[in-house]
């Protein structure tokens, strides 16, 4: 006699309507542990859906024409918010079978286990101020030395200074910095105790603020946001050394 099977983990999808969304869907869909409960293609949509069906997790597309601008993550956030979201840019050769394959595998892995169990962490207590940026990048490097990981240092220095810059410009009090490996992928997270979610804003050539999360999603592999049993935040990105470009 078999015990009952485990309930699965629901999951909202929002993405265009294109053939790559298309694999990524049915990639999903083949999970026994995973259950696709809806697709949609707006983030206005993406809210209702949310607030209806609150899904385990969303799977958002950062391509979405209509995403930027909208305060979508805090929208989401506000209707479901145990709902865990996870942003992702889709791979742009769509001739790279071997691409796409890996991109899907990689989103599957961290839809499935978003602990991430790590065979190497480190953490470090920013303070919040501008100090605390130029630390976090230090910190950074030298972790990834010790870790024989100097490859991601550029992009994930990047990375750091505009997850910690984000926290401590908008987040009074200190911020945690994050970093976790297991099997060489690198994940950055920074915890805060603020109660706001971040959000992709539209951008012009002469604006000067808003960039940050823009740069996080044209450099890591896949990041989202995470809600902390005790009401904070935590804004994660991961990079692979694979998809890493000197």
């Amino acid at each position: 006699m078999t015990d009952a099977a485990a309930p699965s983990t629901s999951v909202l999808l929002v993405h265009a309507a294109d053939a790559q969304s298309a694999t990524l869907r049915n990639a999903l869909s083949a999970r026994p542990e995973l259950d696709v409960v809806d697709e949609v293609l707006t983030t206005r949509e993406a809210i209702a859906a949310a607030e209806r069906l609150q899904p385990r997790v969303l799977v958002m597309d950062v391509g979405l024409d209509d995403l930027v601008g909208q305060g979508v993550l805090r929208s989401v956030r506000r209707v479901a918010p145990d709902t865990r979201v996870v942003l992702h840019a889709k791979t742009t050769v769509v001739d790279d079978r071997t691409g796409i394959r890996l991109w899907i595998a990689q989103l599957v892995g961290v839809i499935l286990d978003p602990v991430r169990p790590a065979a190497l962490a480190a953490r470090l207590e920013v303070p919040g101020e501008p100090l605390g940026v130029p630390m976090a990048r230090t910190f950074v490097s030298e972790v990834l030395d010790q870790w024989d990981l100097d490859g991601l240092v550029p992009a994930a220095g990047l990375l750091v200074s505009e997850l910690v810059a984000n926290a401590v410009q908008h987040v009074p009090g200190p911020c945690a910095l994050e970093l976790t490996c297991r099997a060489d992928v690198l994940r950055i997270a920074v915890s805060d105790s603020g109660p706001g979610m971040p959000d992709l804003r539209v951008m012009t050539p002469s604006s000067e603020r808003g960039r940050g999360l823009h740069i996080v999603s044209a450099f890591a592999t896949t990041w989202g946001v995470d809600q902390l049993p005790d009401g904070h935040k935590k804004v994660w990105a991961e990079l692979d050394p694979a998809e890493v470009h000197p």
